[in-house]
């Protein structure tokens, strides 16, 4: 901590120290913070003064967030944790008053609504936002019950706050409920689900419950909506793409056949805009066809993908100056299939029309659905990531991705199995799953410049019989993340293992090794305090605090590239 900051903090509390409000009455929305918040980047200590009281508060930045914790029984308008969303601009303050507004009438309608309101920390405005406990609980008048989390979707995978005892069958009737929209009216309470539906429609919003609440006097479930699909900084896909609806565009290159079918006209085409296909078709790419994007064309498609290339002859997909925006497939519940590809030299998708802002940070997307990709070669991408699977079910074998400026393969809360593949040159992470499963088996990774394999996000990993060479960091498990490894074999890495918290909202990360094999690695662990490395049944007892202080390019890995 800097001189300059010490001495105002000290300030504070000498000046403050005699006010006994802990600003359960607090009215002004103006604070007065020892420290700009945007200018915390980790994890520190501050202090605020509102009004006449003080506080002094941990904070850590979490991607879009900021995350709170008042120390020595205080609190922030009755709240011990609460989250910031910084607000930069119009959009942003009219998107915060929509949550506050929403909130507010689930709160009215004696539905669970999250505590919300607009302040200003040193002349800078934020949206205020409780963290979901029992003290939520009791502030919308409910009383203390179970708060059941959801962890994962596909597999469905719940955890209740603190670790309280629930039926096991509250799983499957949350499981169909968020999967498949089926209400059990015995366990599900219809009243409650009603009237959230009819609120969210008001106001324009997906509703998605991320918690649900156990009602001890109705012993039925209760959805709770935090502002995760609200993100500020993060719209969602269908947000993002918005403008980019389907045109006739597509019928210059595609012939539709009578079933539905759209074939490509010509055996070799070239692209030099933004194709958008309409769903209800389903697209073949036939073996030899390829296509190549120039002056930064690309294809969105609505409409799942069959690529039928074969050993001798693939389907290309390239773009030969190097502007091509990729391929992404957006497909609902629908299955593409991708056999013998050659994707080449392509970047993330643009809005061109808004410099170049990235609408895409991939240049090969699924979003939804099942996809299998066999045979296939994705090779000098300078996308942030190369191939991202979001939300869908996926095969991806006897592949490699090579020569990207990013991540490799990102998977976001989906759940998949690679096999016989190999990621090598990587710019940053080689394989990167974030709240979803993955079984990674018989693969290879040689020259990783940041992580090799990464779990992050309540993840659930196998990983066994792979080989890991030459890359800064092996197998790394973060934020209530599970890795186990077995029979793999790490050489010549800078770091083998690392488990460690990178989210506030999360905990601690666990690795399980069984007869794996570390050649010439310059440190075998990096462990936090509170996370855990098992090795052949032997738990390690060797702790780093703040792990994260030496990742990222401070002293290990790399900082993301974007």
């Amino acid at each position: 901590m800097h001189f300059k900051n010490l001495i105002f903090i000290i300030f504070f509390i000498l000046l403050f120290i005699s006010c006994s409000d802990n600003l359960k009455k607090a009215k002004t929305n103006q604070i007065n913070s020892s420290k700009a918040i945007s200018k915390i980047f980790g994890n520190e200590d501050l202090v605020w003064l509102i009004e006449d009281d003080t506080v002094i508060l941990n904070v850590k930045l979490i991607e879009n967030f900021y995350a709170f914790k008042c120390k020595n029984g205080k609190r922030v308008y009755r709240k011990k944790k609460f989250r910031l969303y910084p607000i930069k601009s119009k959009d942003d303050l009219i998107k915060s008053n929509k949550i506050i507004n929403y909130n507010y009438e689930l709160k009215t309608n004696s539905l669970l609504g999250v505590f919300s309101k607009i302040i200003s920390v040193n002349n800078e405005k934020y949206l205020f936002q409780e963290e979901i406990g029992k003290r939520f609980i009791e502030s919308n008048d409910k009383r203390e019950g179970i708060i059941l989390k959801i962890m994962n979707i596909d597999p469905i995978r719940i955890e209740s706050r603190k670790g309280k005892i629930y039926d096991k069958k509250y799983e499957n009737i949350i499981a169909d409920y968020l999967n498949n929209n089926l209400v059990d009216p015995r366990f599900l309470d219809m009243d409650v689900i009603n009237a959230h539906r009819k609120i969210s429609k008001k106001f324009n919003i997906t509703f998605y419950p991320n918690y649900f609440y156990l009602n001890p006097i109705t012993a039925k479930l209760e959805p709770i909506y935090l502002e995760k699909s609200l993100n500020m900084e993060k719209k969602s896909l269908e947000q993002k793409m918005a403008k980019f609806r389907p045109n006739k565009k597509y019928l210059n290159y595609f012939i539709l056949s009578d079933s539905n079918k759209l074939f490509l006209k010509n055996e070799n085409s070239v692209i030099k805009e933004k194709v958008v296909i309409p769903e209800n078709f389903l697209v073949h790419f036939r073996e030899g066809q390829s296509l190549d994007f120039i002056e930064t064309g690309s294809i969105f498609s609505y409409s799942p993908l069959k690529i039928n290339g074969t050993k001798e002859k693939p389907v290309r997909i390239y773009s030969s100056d190097s502007s091509g925006q990729g391929l992404h497939i957006i497909q609902g519940n629908h299955k593409s299939r991708v056999n013998y590809l050659e994707f080449l030299s392509q970047s993330s998708f643009l809005d061109s029309n808004k410099n170049n802002s990235q609408i895409l940070p991939s240049a090969f997307t699924v979003y939804g659905g099942i996809v299998s990709i066999n045979h296939s070669i994705f090779k000098n991408l300078s996308s942030e990531d190369a191939v991202n699977l979001f939300r869908c079910k996926y095969k991806f074998e006897n592949s490699k991705i090579e020569n990207t400026f990013s991540d490799a393969l990102d998977a976001d809360f989906s759940t998949g199995k690679i096999d016989n593949s190999s990621f090598i040159n990587c710019g940053n992470d080689g394989i990167d799953i974030s709240g979803g499963f993955l079984s990674l088996t018989n693969c290879y990774f040689n020259n990783i410049l940041d992580k090799a394999i990464s779990a992050g996000e309540e993840s659930v990993l196998n990983t066994y019989n792979c080989s890991i060479e030459n890359s800064d960091m092996g197998l790394i498990s973060k934020d209530l993340s599970i890795a186990e490894s077995k029979n793999n074999i790490f050489s010549n890495c800078k770091i083998a293992y690392c488990a460690f918290q990178k989210k506030g909202e999360f905990g601690p990360g666990n690795i399980l090794v069984k007869k794996d094999s570390l050649i010439n690695c310059s440190i075998a662990h990096l462990i936090e305090t509170n996370s855990k490395l098992i090795i052949n049944e032997e738990a390690i007892t060797i702790f780093q605090d703040n792990v994260i202080d030496y990742l990222y390019g401070k002293e290990y890995g790399k900082a993301t590239d974007k």
